[in-house]
């Protein structure tokens, strides 16, 4: 049986499925984009191969890495329980006086 709240979860999930289908475009927007920049440099100062090579190559560099960093960061929003605050992760609880110290299972 479904919930009743549970809609906004699946809503979520696919809004995030969609823009992380679109991440794997930055690398080519930021190479094509170098490659133009690097072409226009090349004109401007007459080093024909070597400006477009070495911003092409610092184009996919920083597009993997925009890419890698934007997929972490989509993904670690993804909801799979119920609504409501997620929680930090803190310090472990403090064990009573009458637990034993020694095992986290208590035998």
């Amino acid at each position: 049986m479904k919930s009743p709240g549970r809609w906004w979860i699946r809503a979520w999930n696919l809004a995030l499925a969609g823009a992380l289908s679109q991440i794997g475009f930055i690398p080519v927007v930021a190479v094509v984009g170098a490659m133009f920049c690097g072409l226009w440099l090349d004109l401007r100062l007459g080093t024909r191969p070597v400006l477009t090579a070495a911003c092409m190559l610092l184009g996919a560099t920083l597009g993997l890495i925009v890419m890698v960093r934007a997929a972490i960061t989509a993904a670690a929003q993804f909801r799979m329980g119920e609504p409501g605050p997620r929680r930090k992760p803190g310090p472990p609880p403090v064990p009573s006086q009458g637990e034993d110290e020694s095992s986290p299972w208590g035998s």
